[in-house]
């Protein structure tokens, strides 16, 4: 199945080539685009994106789900996958998203994450504690997207509307909390992108573990998010 990628970015100078560098190197045999939404950078992000992207979609500054709902309005081929700019995407990646969405009645899927610059404790818990969550949630029809790795068809995410783009977090979590209703939501382990642990060294382990569960457990439950979530550069 044929891909576009949107990889919204606001000031991601540091980050942002390695990562387009490695879509650029997927080893896909489908057609695929990379789209960078732009949320008004004042650093040289959009001129280094220009070596790398098909699109370039400059909005005006907003939230990230904006940014992720402008760079899927670009989009031409009928999945969407989304990351984030401060990752290095696994070569395998793109086709591991699409033999999942290539199942019966797919409308979803989502990858495990792994610590692009981790030490041997975080990338144990990438690599065991994870994933069984990951496929816990998926079962229950409950999945906890990570905005850095998941995709839906391009059909299911203009049926419900796209992103709710209020959202300031856990806008992946809650447009495939709608998205599941359409079809079958999907976990592959084997579709892997390695994310800076830039946050985590600032916030530390407890704060980022217990903000992410919680914040996935009250849209799931409650349709409600935290309203703040500090840029981390």
């Amino acid at each position: 199945m044929d891909i576009s990628v949107v990889i919204p970015a606001f000031n991601e100078e540091k980050y942002i080539e390695t990562c387009l560098k490695s879509l650029r190197d997927q080893k896909f045999d489908g057609n695929y685009e990379i789209i960078v939404a732009d949320d008004s950078s004042e650093d040289n992000t959009v001129k280094i994106a220009e070596k790398y992207a098909d699109k370039i979609v400059v909005h005006q500054r907003g939230s990230i789900s904006y940014g992720r709902q402008k760079g899927a309005e670009a989009a031409r081929y009928p999945a969407i996958a989304f990351s984030d700019a401060d990752t290095f995407v696994d070569p395998h990646w793109l086709a591991e998203l699409s033999s999942s969405l290539e199942q019966e009645g797919a409308v979803g899927v989502h990858g495990q994450l792994m610590p692009l610059d981790g030490n041997m404790v975080e990338n144990n818990f990438c690599r065991y504690v994870l994933p069984p969550y990951s496929s816990f949630m998926v079962r229950i029809n409950q999945p906890s997207v990570p905005g850095a790795n998941f995709a839906v068809t391009k059909e299911a995410f203009h049926k419900v509307g796209g992103f709710n783009t209020k959202l300031i977090t856990a806008e992946d979590v809650e447009l495939c909390k709608r998205v599941k209703t359409l079809g079958r939501f999907f976990f592959n382990r084997n579709a892997v992108v390695y994310v800076s642990t830039r946050r985590v060294r600032k916030w530390g382990y407890a704060r980022v573990v217990s903000f992410h569960i919680s914040n996935s457990i009250k849209i799931l439950a409650l349709g409600k998010a935290d309203q703040e979530y500090e840029p981390v550069r």
